[in-house]
């Protein structure tokens, strides 16, 4: 007799899927045709996170179900036009960026930060290894403390404020997101050294960093809650923003855009924008701005 049992979905392994269910790891296959109780998901595809129901006979079973999601990440894919689903169900995102090696870019956190605040994810920013120095990061940390972002510097290998990292996760789906280098396995590592996960190393040559995590991954903690980690991301496209949901994103544009001489200004070059002037007095961060107007072009 079919067993009917809901669990969620923490690896993807090709056709095959495993899924947590209470205290057991499930192996099943997935039903070609699944029957979604969202009414218009964003990209139809499994993916970690994803709560599920299986039917299971004996040993056997398959995914039937996909519950609907509270939250979703994307991206766009990679030379594509198509949404990619990075996981679902995540409630915060952990954005690790190295304090110097590899150098931390600016346009890349604004692109994670946008895509948290679309998806309703809850984003903290991570510098991991202070032990290079903070010099370099000191120079801009501030604007996003300044906007409500927290800001942690952290150490894997010293242990530096791991402990704020731990008390972060329980009862929660955290998403560990960051480019390759940055240190997001050592992290996850320190936080529970029972994930034993491989650590890679930067090239030499070009002082970029080299993938360690080839797919993503949920992962239980003994103390509760999830945590994913995600390959490192070189880039990160952003999917299906208007103008208007690109300007929320950046609350300090948000918060000057009624001041604007025209209610349809777009902050580039209008006359009489309350955006540009603040960037001109110093009042917007110009690296800022310049993320907003690439980001805008680009749809």
């Amino acid at each position: 007799m079919a067993e009917m049992i809901d669990g969620t979905v923490i690896a993807m392994h090709g056709p095959l899927v495993r899924v947590q269910a209470g205290e057991s790891s499930l192996v099943v296959a997935a039903r070609r045709k699944l029957k979604w109780l969202e009414p218009a998901p964003v990209a139809k595809r499994l993916v970690v996170g994803d709560r599920v129901t299986v039917r299971m006979e004996g040993e056997d079973g398959v995914v039937e179900i996909v519950h609907p999601r509270t939250t979703a990440l994307l991206r766009r894919a990679p030379q594509s036009s198509r949404p990619q689903l990075i996981a679902a169900n995540v409630d915060q995102a952990l954005l690790v960026f190295a304090a110097k090696a590899p150098a931390p870019r600016r346009g890349l956190l604004d692109r994670f930060l946008v895509a948290c605040h679309h998806a309703g994810v809850d984003a903290l920013i991570v510098i991991n290894k202070a032990d290079q120095g903070l010099d370099g990061v000191n120079a801009w940390l501030p604007v996003y403390r300044s906007l409500g972002y927290p800001v942690i510097t952290v150490s894997a290998r010293t242990g530096r404020s791991m402990g704020q990292i731990k008390r972060l996760l329980p009862e929660h789906t955290t998403l560990f997101c960051g480019p390759s280098g940055a240190g997001k396995s050592s992290l996850l590592n320190a936080v529970y050294p029972g994930f034993r996960l491989k650590v890679g190393s930067l090239s030499e040559s070009t002082g970029k960093g080299t993938h360690t995590t080839t797919m993503a991954e949920l992962m239980p903690l003994p103390f509760g809650g999830f945590v994913v980690d995600t390959p490192g991301l070189k880039e990160f496209g952003l999917w299906n923003l208007d103008r208007r949901e690109l300007e929320a994103a950046f609350p300090e544009i948000a918060a000057r855009a009624p001041e604007c001489r025209f209610a349809d200004c777009a902050h580039i070059h209008e006359p009489g924008c309350a955006v540009l002037a603040a960037v001109g007095a110093g009042e917007i961060d110009p690296e800022r701005h310049a993320s907003y107007a690439g980001f805008l072009e680009e749809d």
